[in-house]
């Protein structure tokens, strides 16, 4: 009775970019399978009596809080963003030497300081930096940087230079904290799936506490329960023994209770989503683009009473081999604008300070531009961050042009678990040892 729903725009997503978790797809169907897979199809198709509803969920439905809180927003910009074009070191002359064609003429840039600027199209995100709510972290990767797109991204996602790391670190980090906050919508993926940094633990015995469920959800419509069309009438029945049908199993053990906890909580997002965000009204204009859509649901997420403290939202397009001059300003100018529409939203409510966002990229691009006025898979890259509670400015050391690495390629300064080291400490007040294994640098973005 479950059936995947009409997949939406993906959001920039080019067809011919590499899908990022390609491979899971043709893998046998595993417990972490069966909700990437197959729960994130589930939504609400007609809500069933709240009395119902309690006595099918042993725990009811939980109603979260709209109290402050700390929220996370992770935006992922697949393909790898050209981080030298977007924020241009203007005043060094190996950067125009090495990019006749693509390298951002010093006049237009938006100056950040006597040797940086941002690319003219983040007007709306220069902006924000203006107001110190914007902090950008240069020079970020990681020790022997890979150029796959799949094997960085994974390294990203995971936190873990081990081939072998099965979960991801914000995964990790919701199943550390598993009993602090018991609702089904603590974090939620905004897109077709789910990504490898919100996969959690297998298992009940794992040391972290056993798996979290994580909702992905396109938009709030689009989150429901499908039904058969022939059988409008009997959707209510139908809802009731498919919901009483999974309850039962519960008592069954093995997989089958693993299966029917999975539908369960499934089924119990669904019920929460519908009443939870029914009256959020956007308080901004938002562009009219997917990315832009995929933040106004973030918004709807983050205002409702369902207690959600992650939002990730993934958005493509950025692998700019050729005809870069064309491709990155517009998805750059729909990211700045789209993010500064969110921004402008949760502030007209009062809780900029309440949503941090991190941005980032698998790798940068090659420091010297290609034949087909493009740029090739890089390494060291800028990360930003956004908020209220940010401290605004810029951080690292600019890497140089004139000491490359033996591939000619940026060397990296900041390793980018400081940036998740800074925010589990001081943002989710959680020791990061707990969900990196190590610790790292405190860069010191966040109060």
């Amino acid at each position: 009775m479950l059936t995947n729903p009409l997949h939406p725009e993906t959001v920039n997503k080019r067809i011919d970019e590499p899908v990022e978790d390609a491979r899971i797809l043709t893998a046998p169907l595993t417990r972490r399978g069966f909700i990437t897979k197959g729960i994130a199809v589930v939504g609400i198709g007609s809500a069933l009596p709240a009395a119902f509803v309690r006595s099918a969920f042993a725990e009811g439905v939980p109603t979260g809080t709209a109290t402050k809180r700390r929220v996370l927003v992770v935006l992922q910009l697949g393909g790898a963003n050209d981080g030298l074009n977007t924020v241009a070191p203007y005043t060094e002359g190996a950067y125009y030497d090495a990019r006749p064609r693509l390298a951002l003429k010093a006049e237009n840039l938006l100056k950040l300081n006597d040797r940086l600027g941002l690319a003219p199209e983040l007007a709306s995100i220069k902006a924000m930096y203006d107001r110190g709510q914007v902090a950008i972290v240069q020079g970020v990767g990681y020790p022997q940087p890979n150029r796959s797109h799949f094997r960085s991204m994974e390294i990203w996602h995971t936190a873990s230079l081990r081939e072998d790391e099965e979960t991801g670190w914000l995964g990790r980090l919701l199943d550390a904290t598993h009993y602090e906050q018991q609702t089904v919508w603590r974090a939620a993926n905004v897109g077709v799936e789910i990504p490898e940094s919100l996969r959690t633990a297998e298992g009940h015995g794992s040391s972290l506490g056993g798996s979290t469920f994580v909702p992905s959800i396109t938009s709030v419509g689009s989150y429901a329960l499908q039904m058969d069309s022939a059988a409008r009438n009997q959707a209510t029945r139908r809802t009731t023994d498919w919901v009483r049908l999974y309850a039962e199993q519960a008592a069954l053990g093995g997989a089958l209770a693993f299966v029917s906890k999975a539908g369960s909580e499934a089924y119990a997002s669904t019920v929460q989503l519908r009443g939870a965000t029914s009256t959020y009204q956007p308080r901004a204009t938002y562009p009219n683009n997917a990315f832009a859509t995929a933040l106004k649901t973030s918004a709807q997420l983050i205002t409702s009473n369902l207690g959600t403290g992650i939002c990730y939202v993934t958005t493509g397009g950025f692998d700019t081999h050729s005809g870069q001059a064309g491709t990155q300003p517009t998805l750059l100018r729909a990211v700045s604008d789209s993010v500064a529409a969110f921004y402008a939203d949760l502030a007209a409510r009062g809780i900029d300070s309440e949503v941090t966002t991190m941005m980032w990229t698998e790798f940068g691009r090659r420091v010297r531009e290609n034949g087909s006025a493009g740029t090739d898979h890089g390494t060291a890259t800028p990360l930003f961050l956004f908020g209220g509670a940010v401290k605004g400015g810029l951080y690292g050391e600019t890497p140089s042009l004139r000491n490359l690495d033996e591939n000619g390629d940026l060397k990296f300064n900041t390793d980018f678990r400081s940036v998740y080291s800074t925010l589990l400490e001081r943002w989710f007040k959680t020791d990061p040892k707990d969900v990196l294994g190590a610790s790292y640098r405190d860069l010191g973005f966040l109060a």
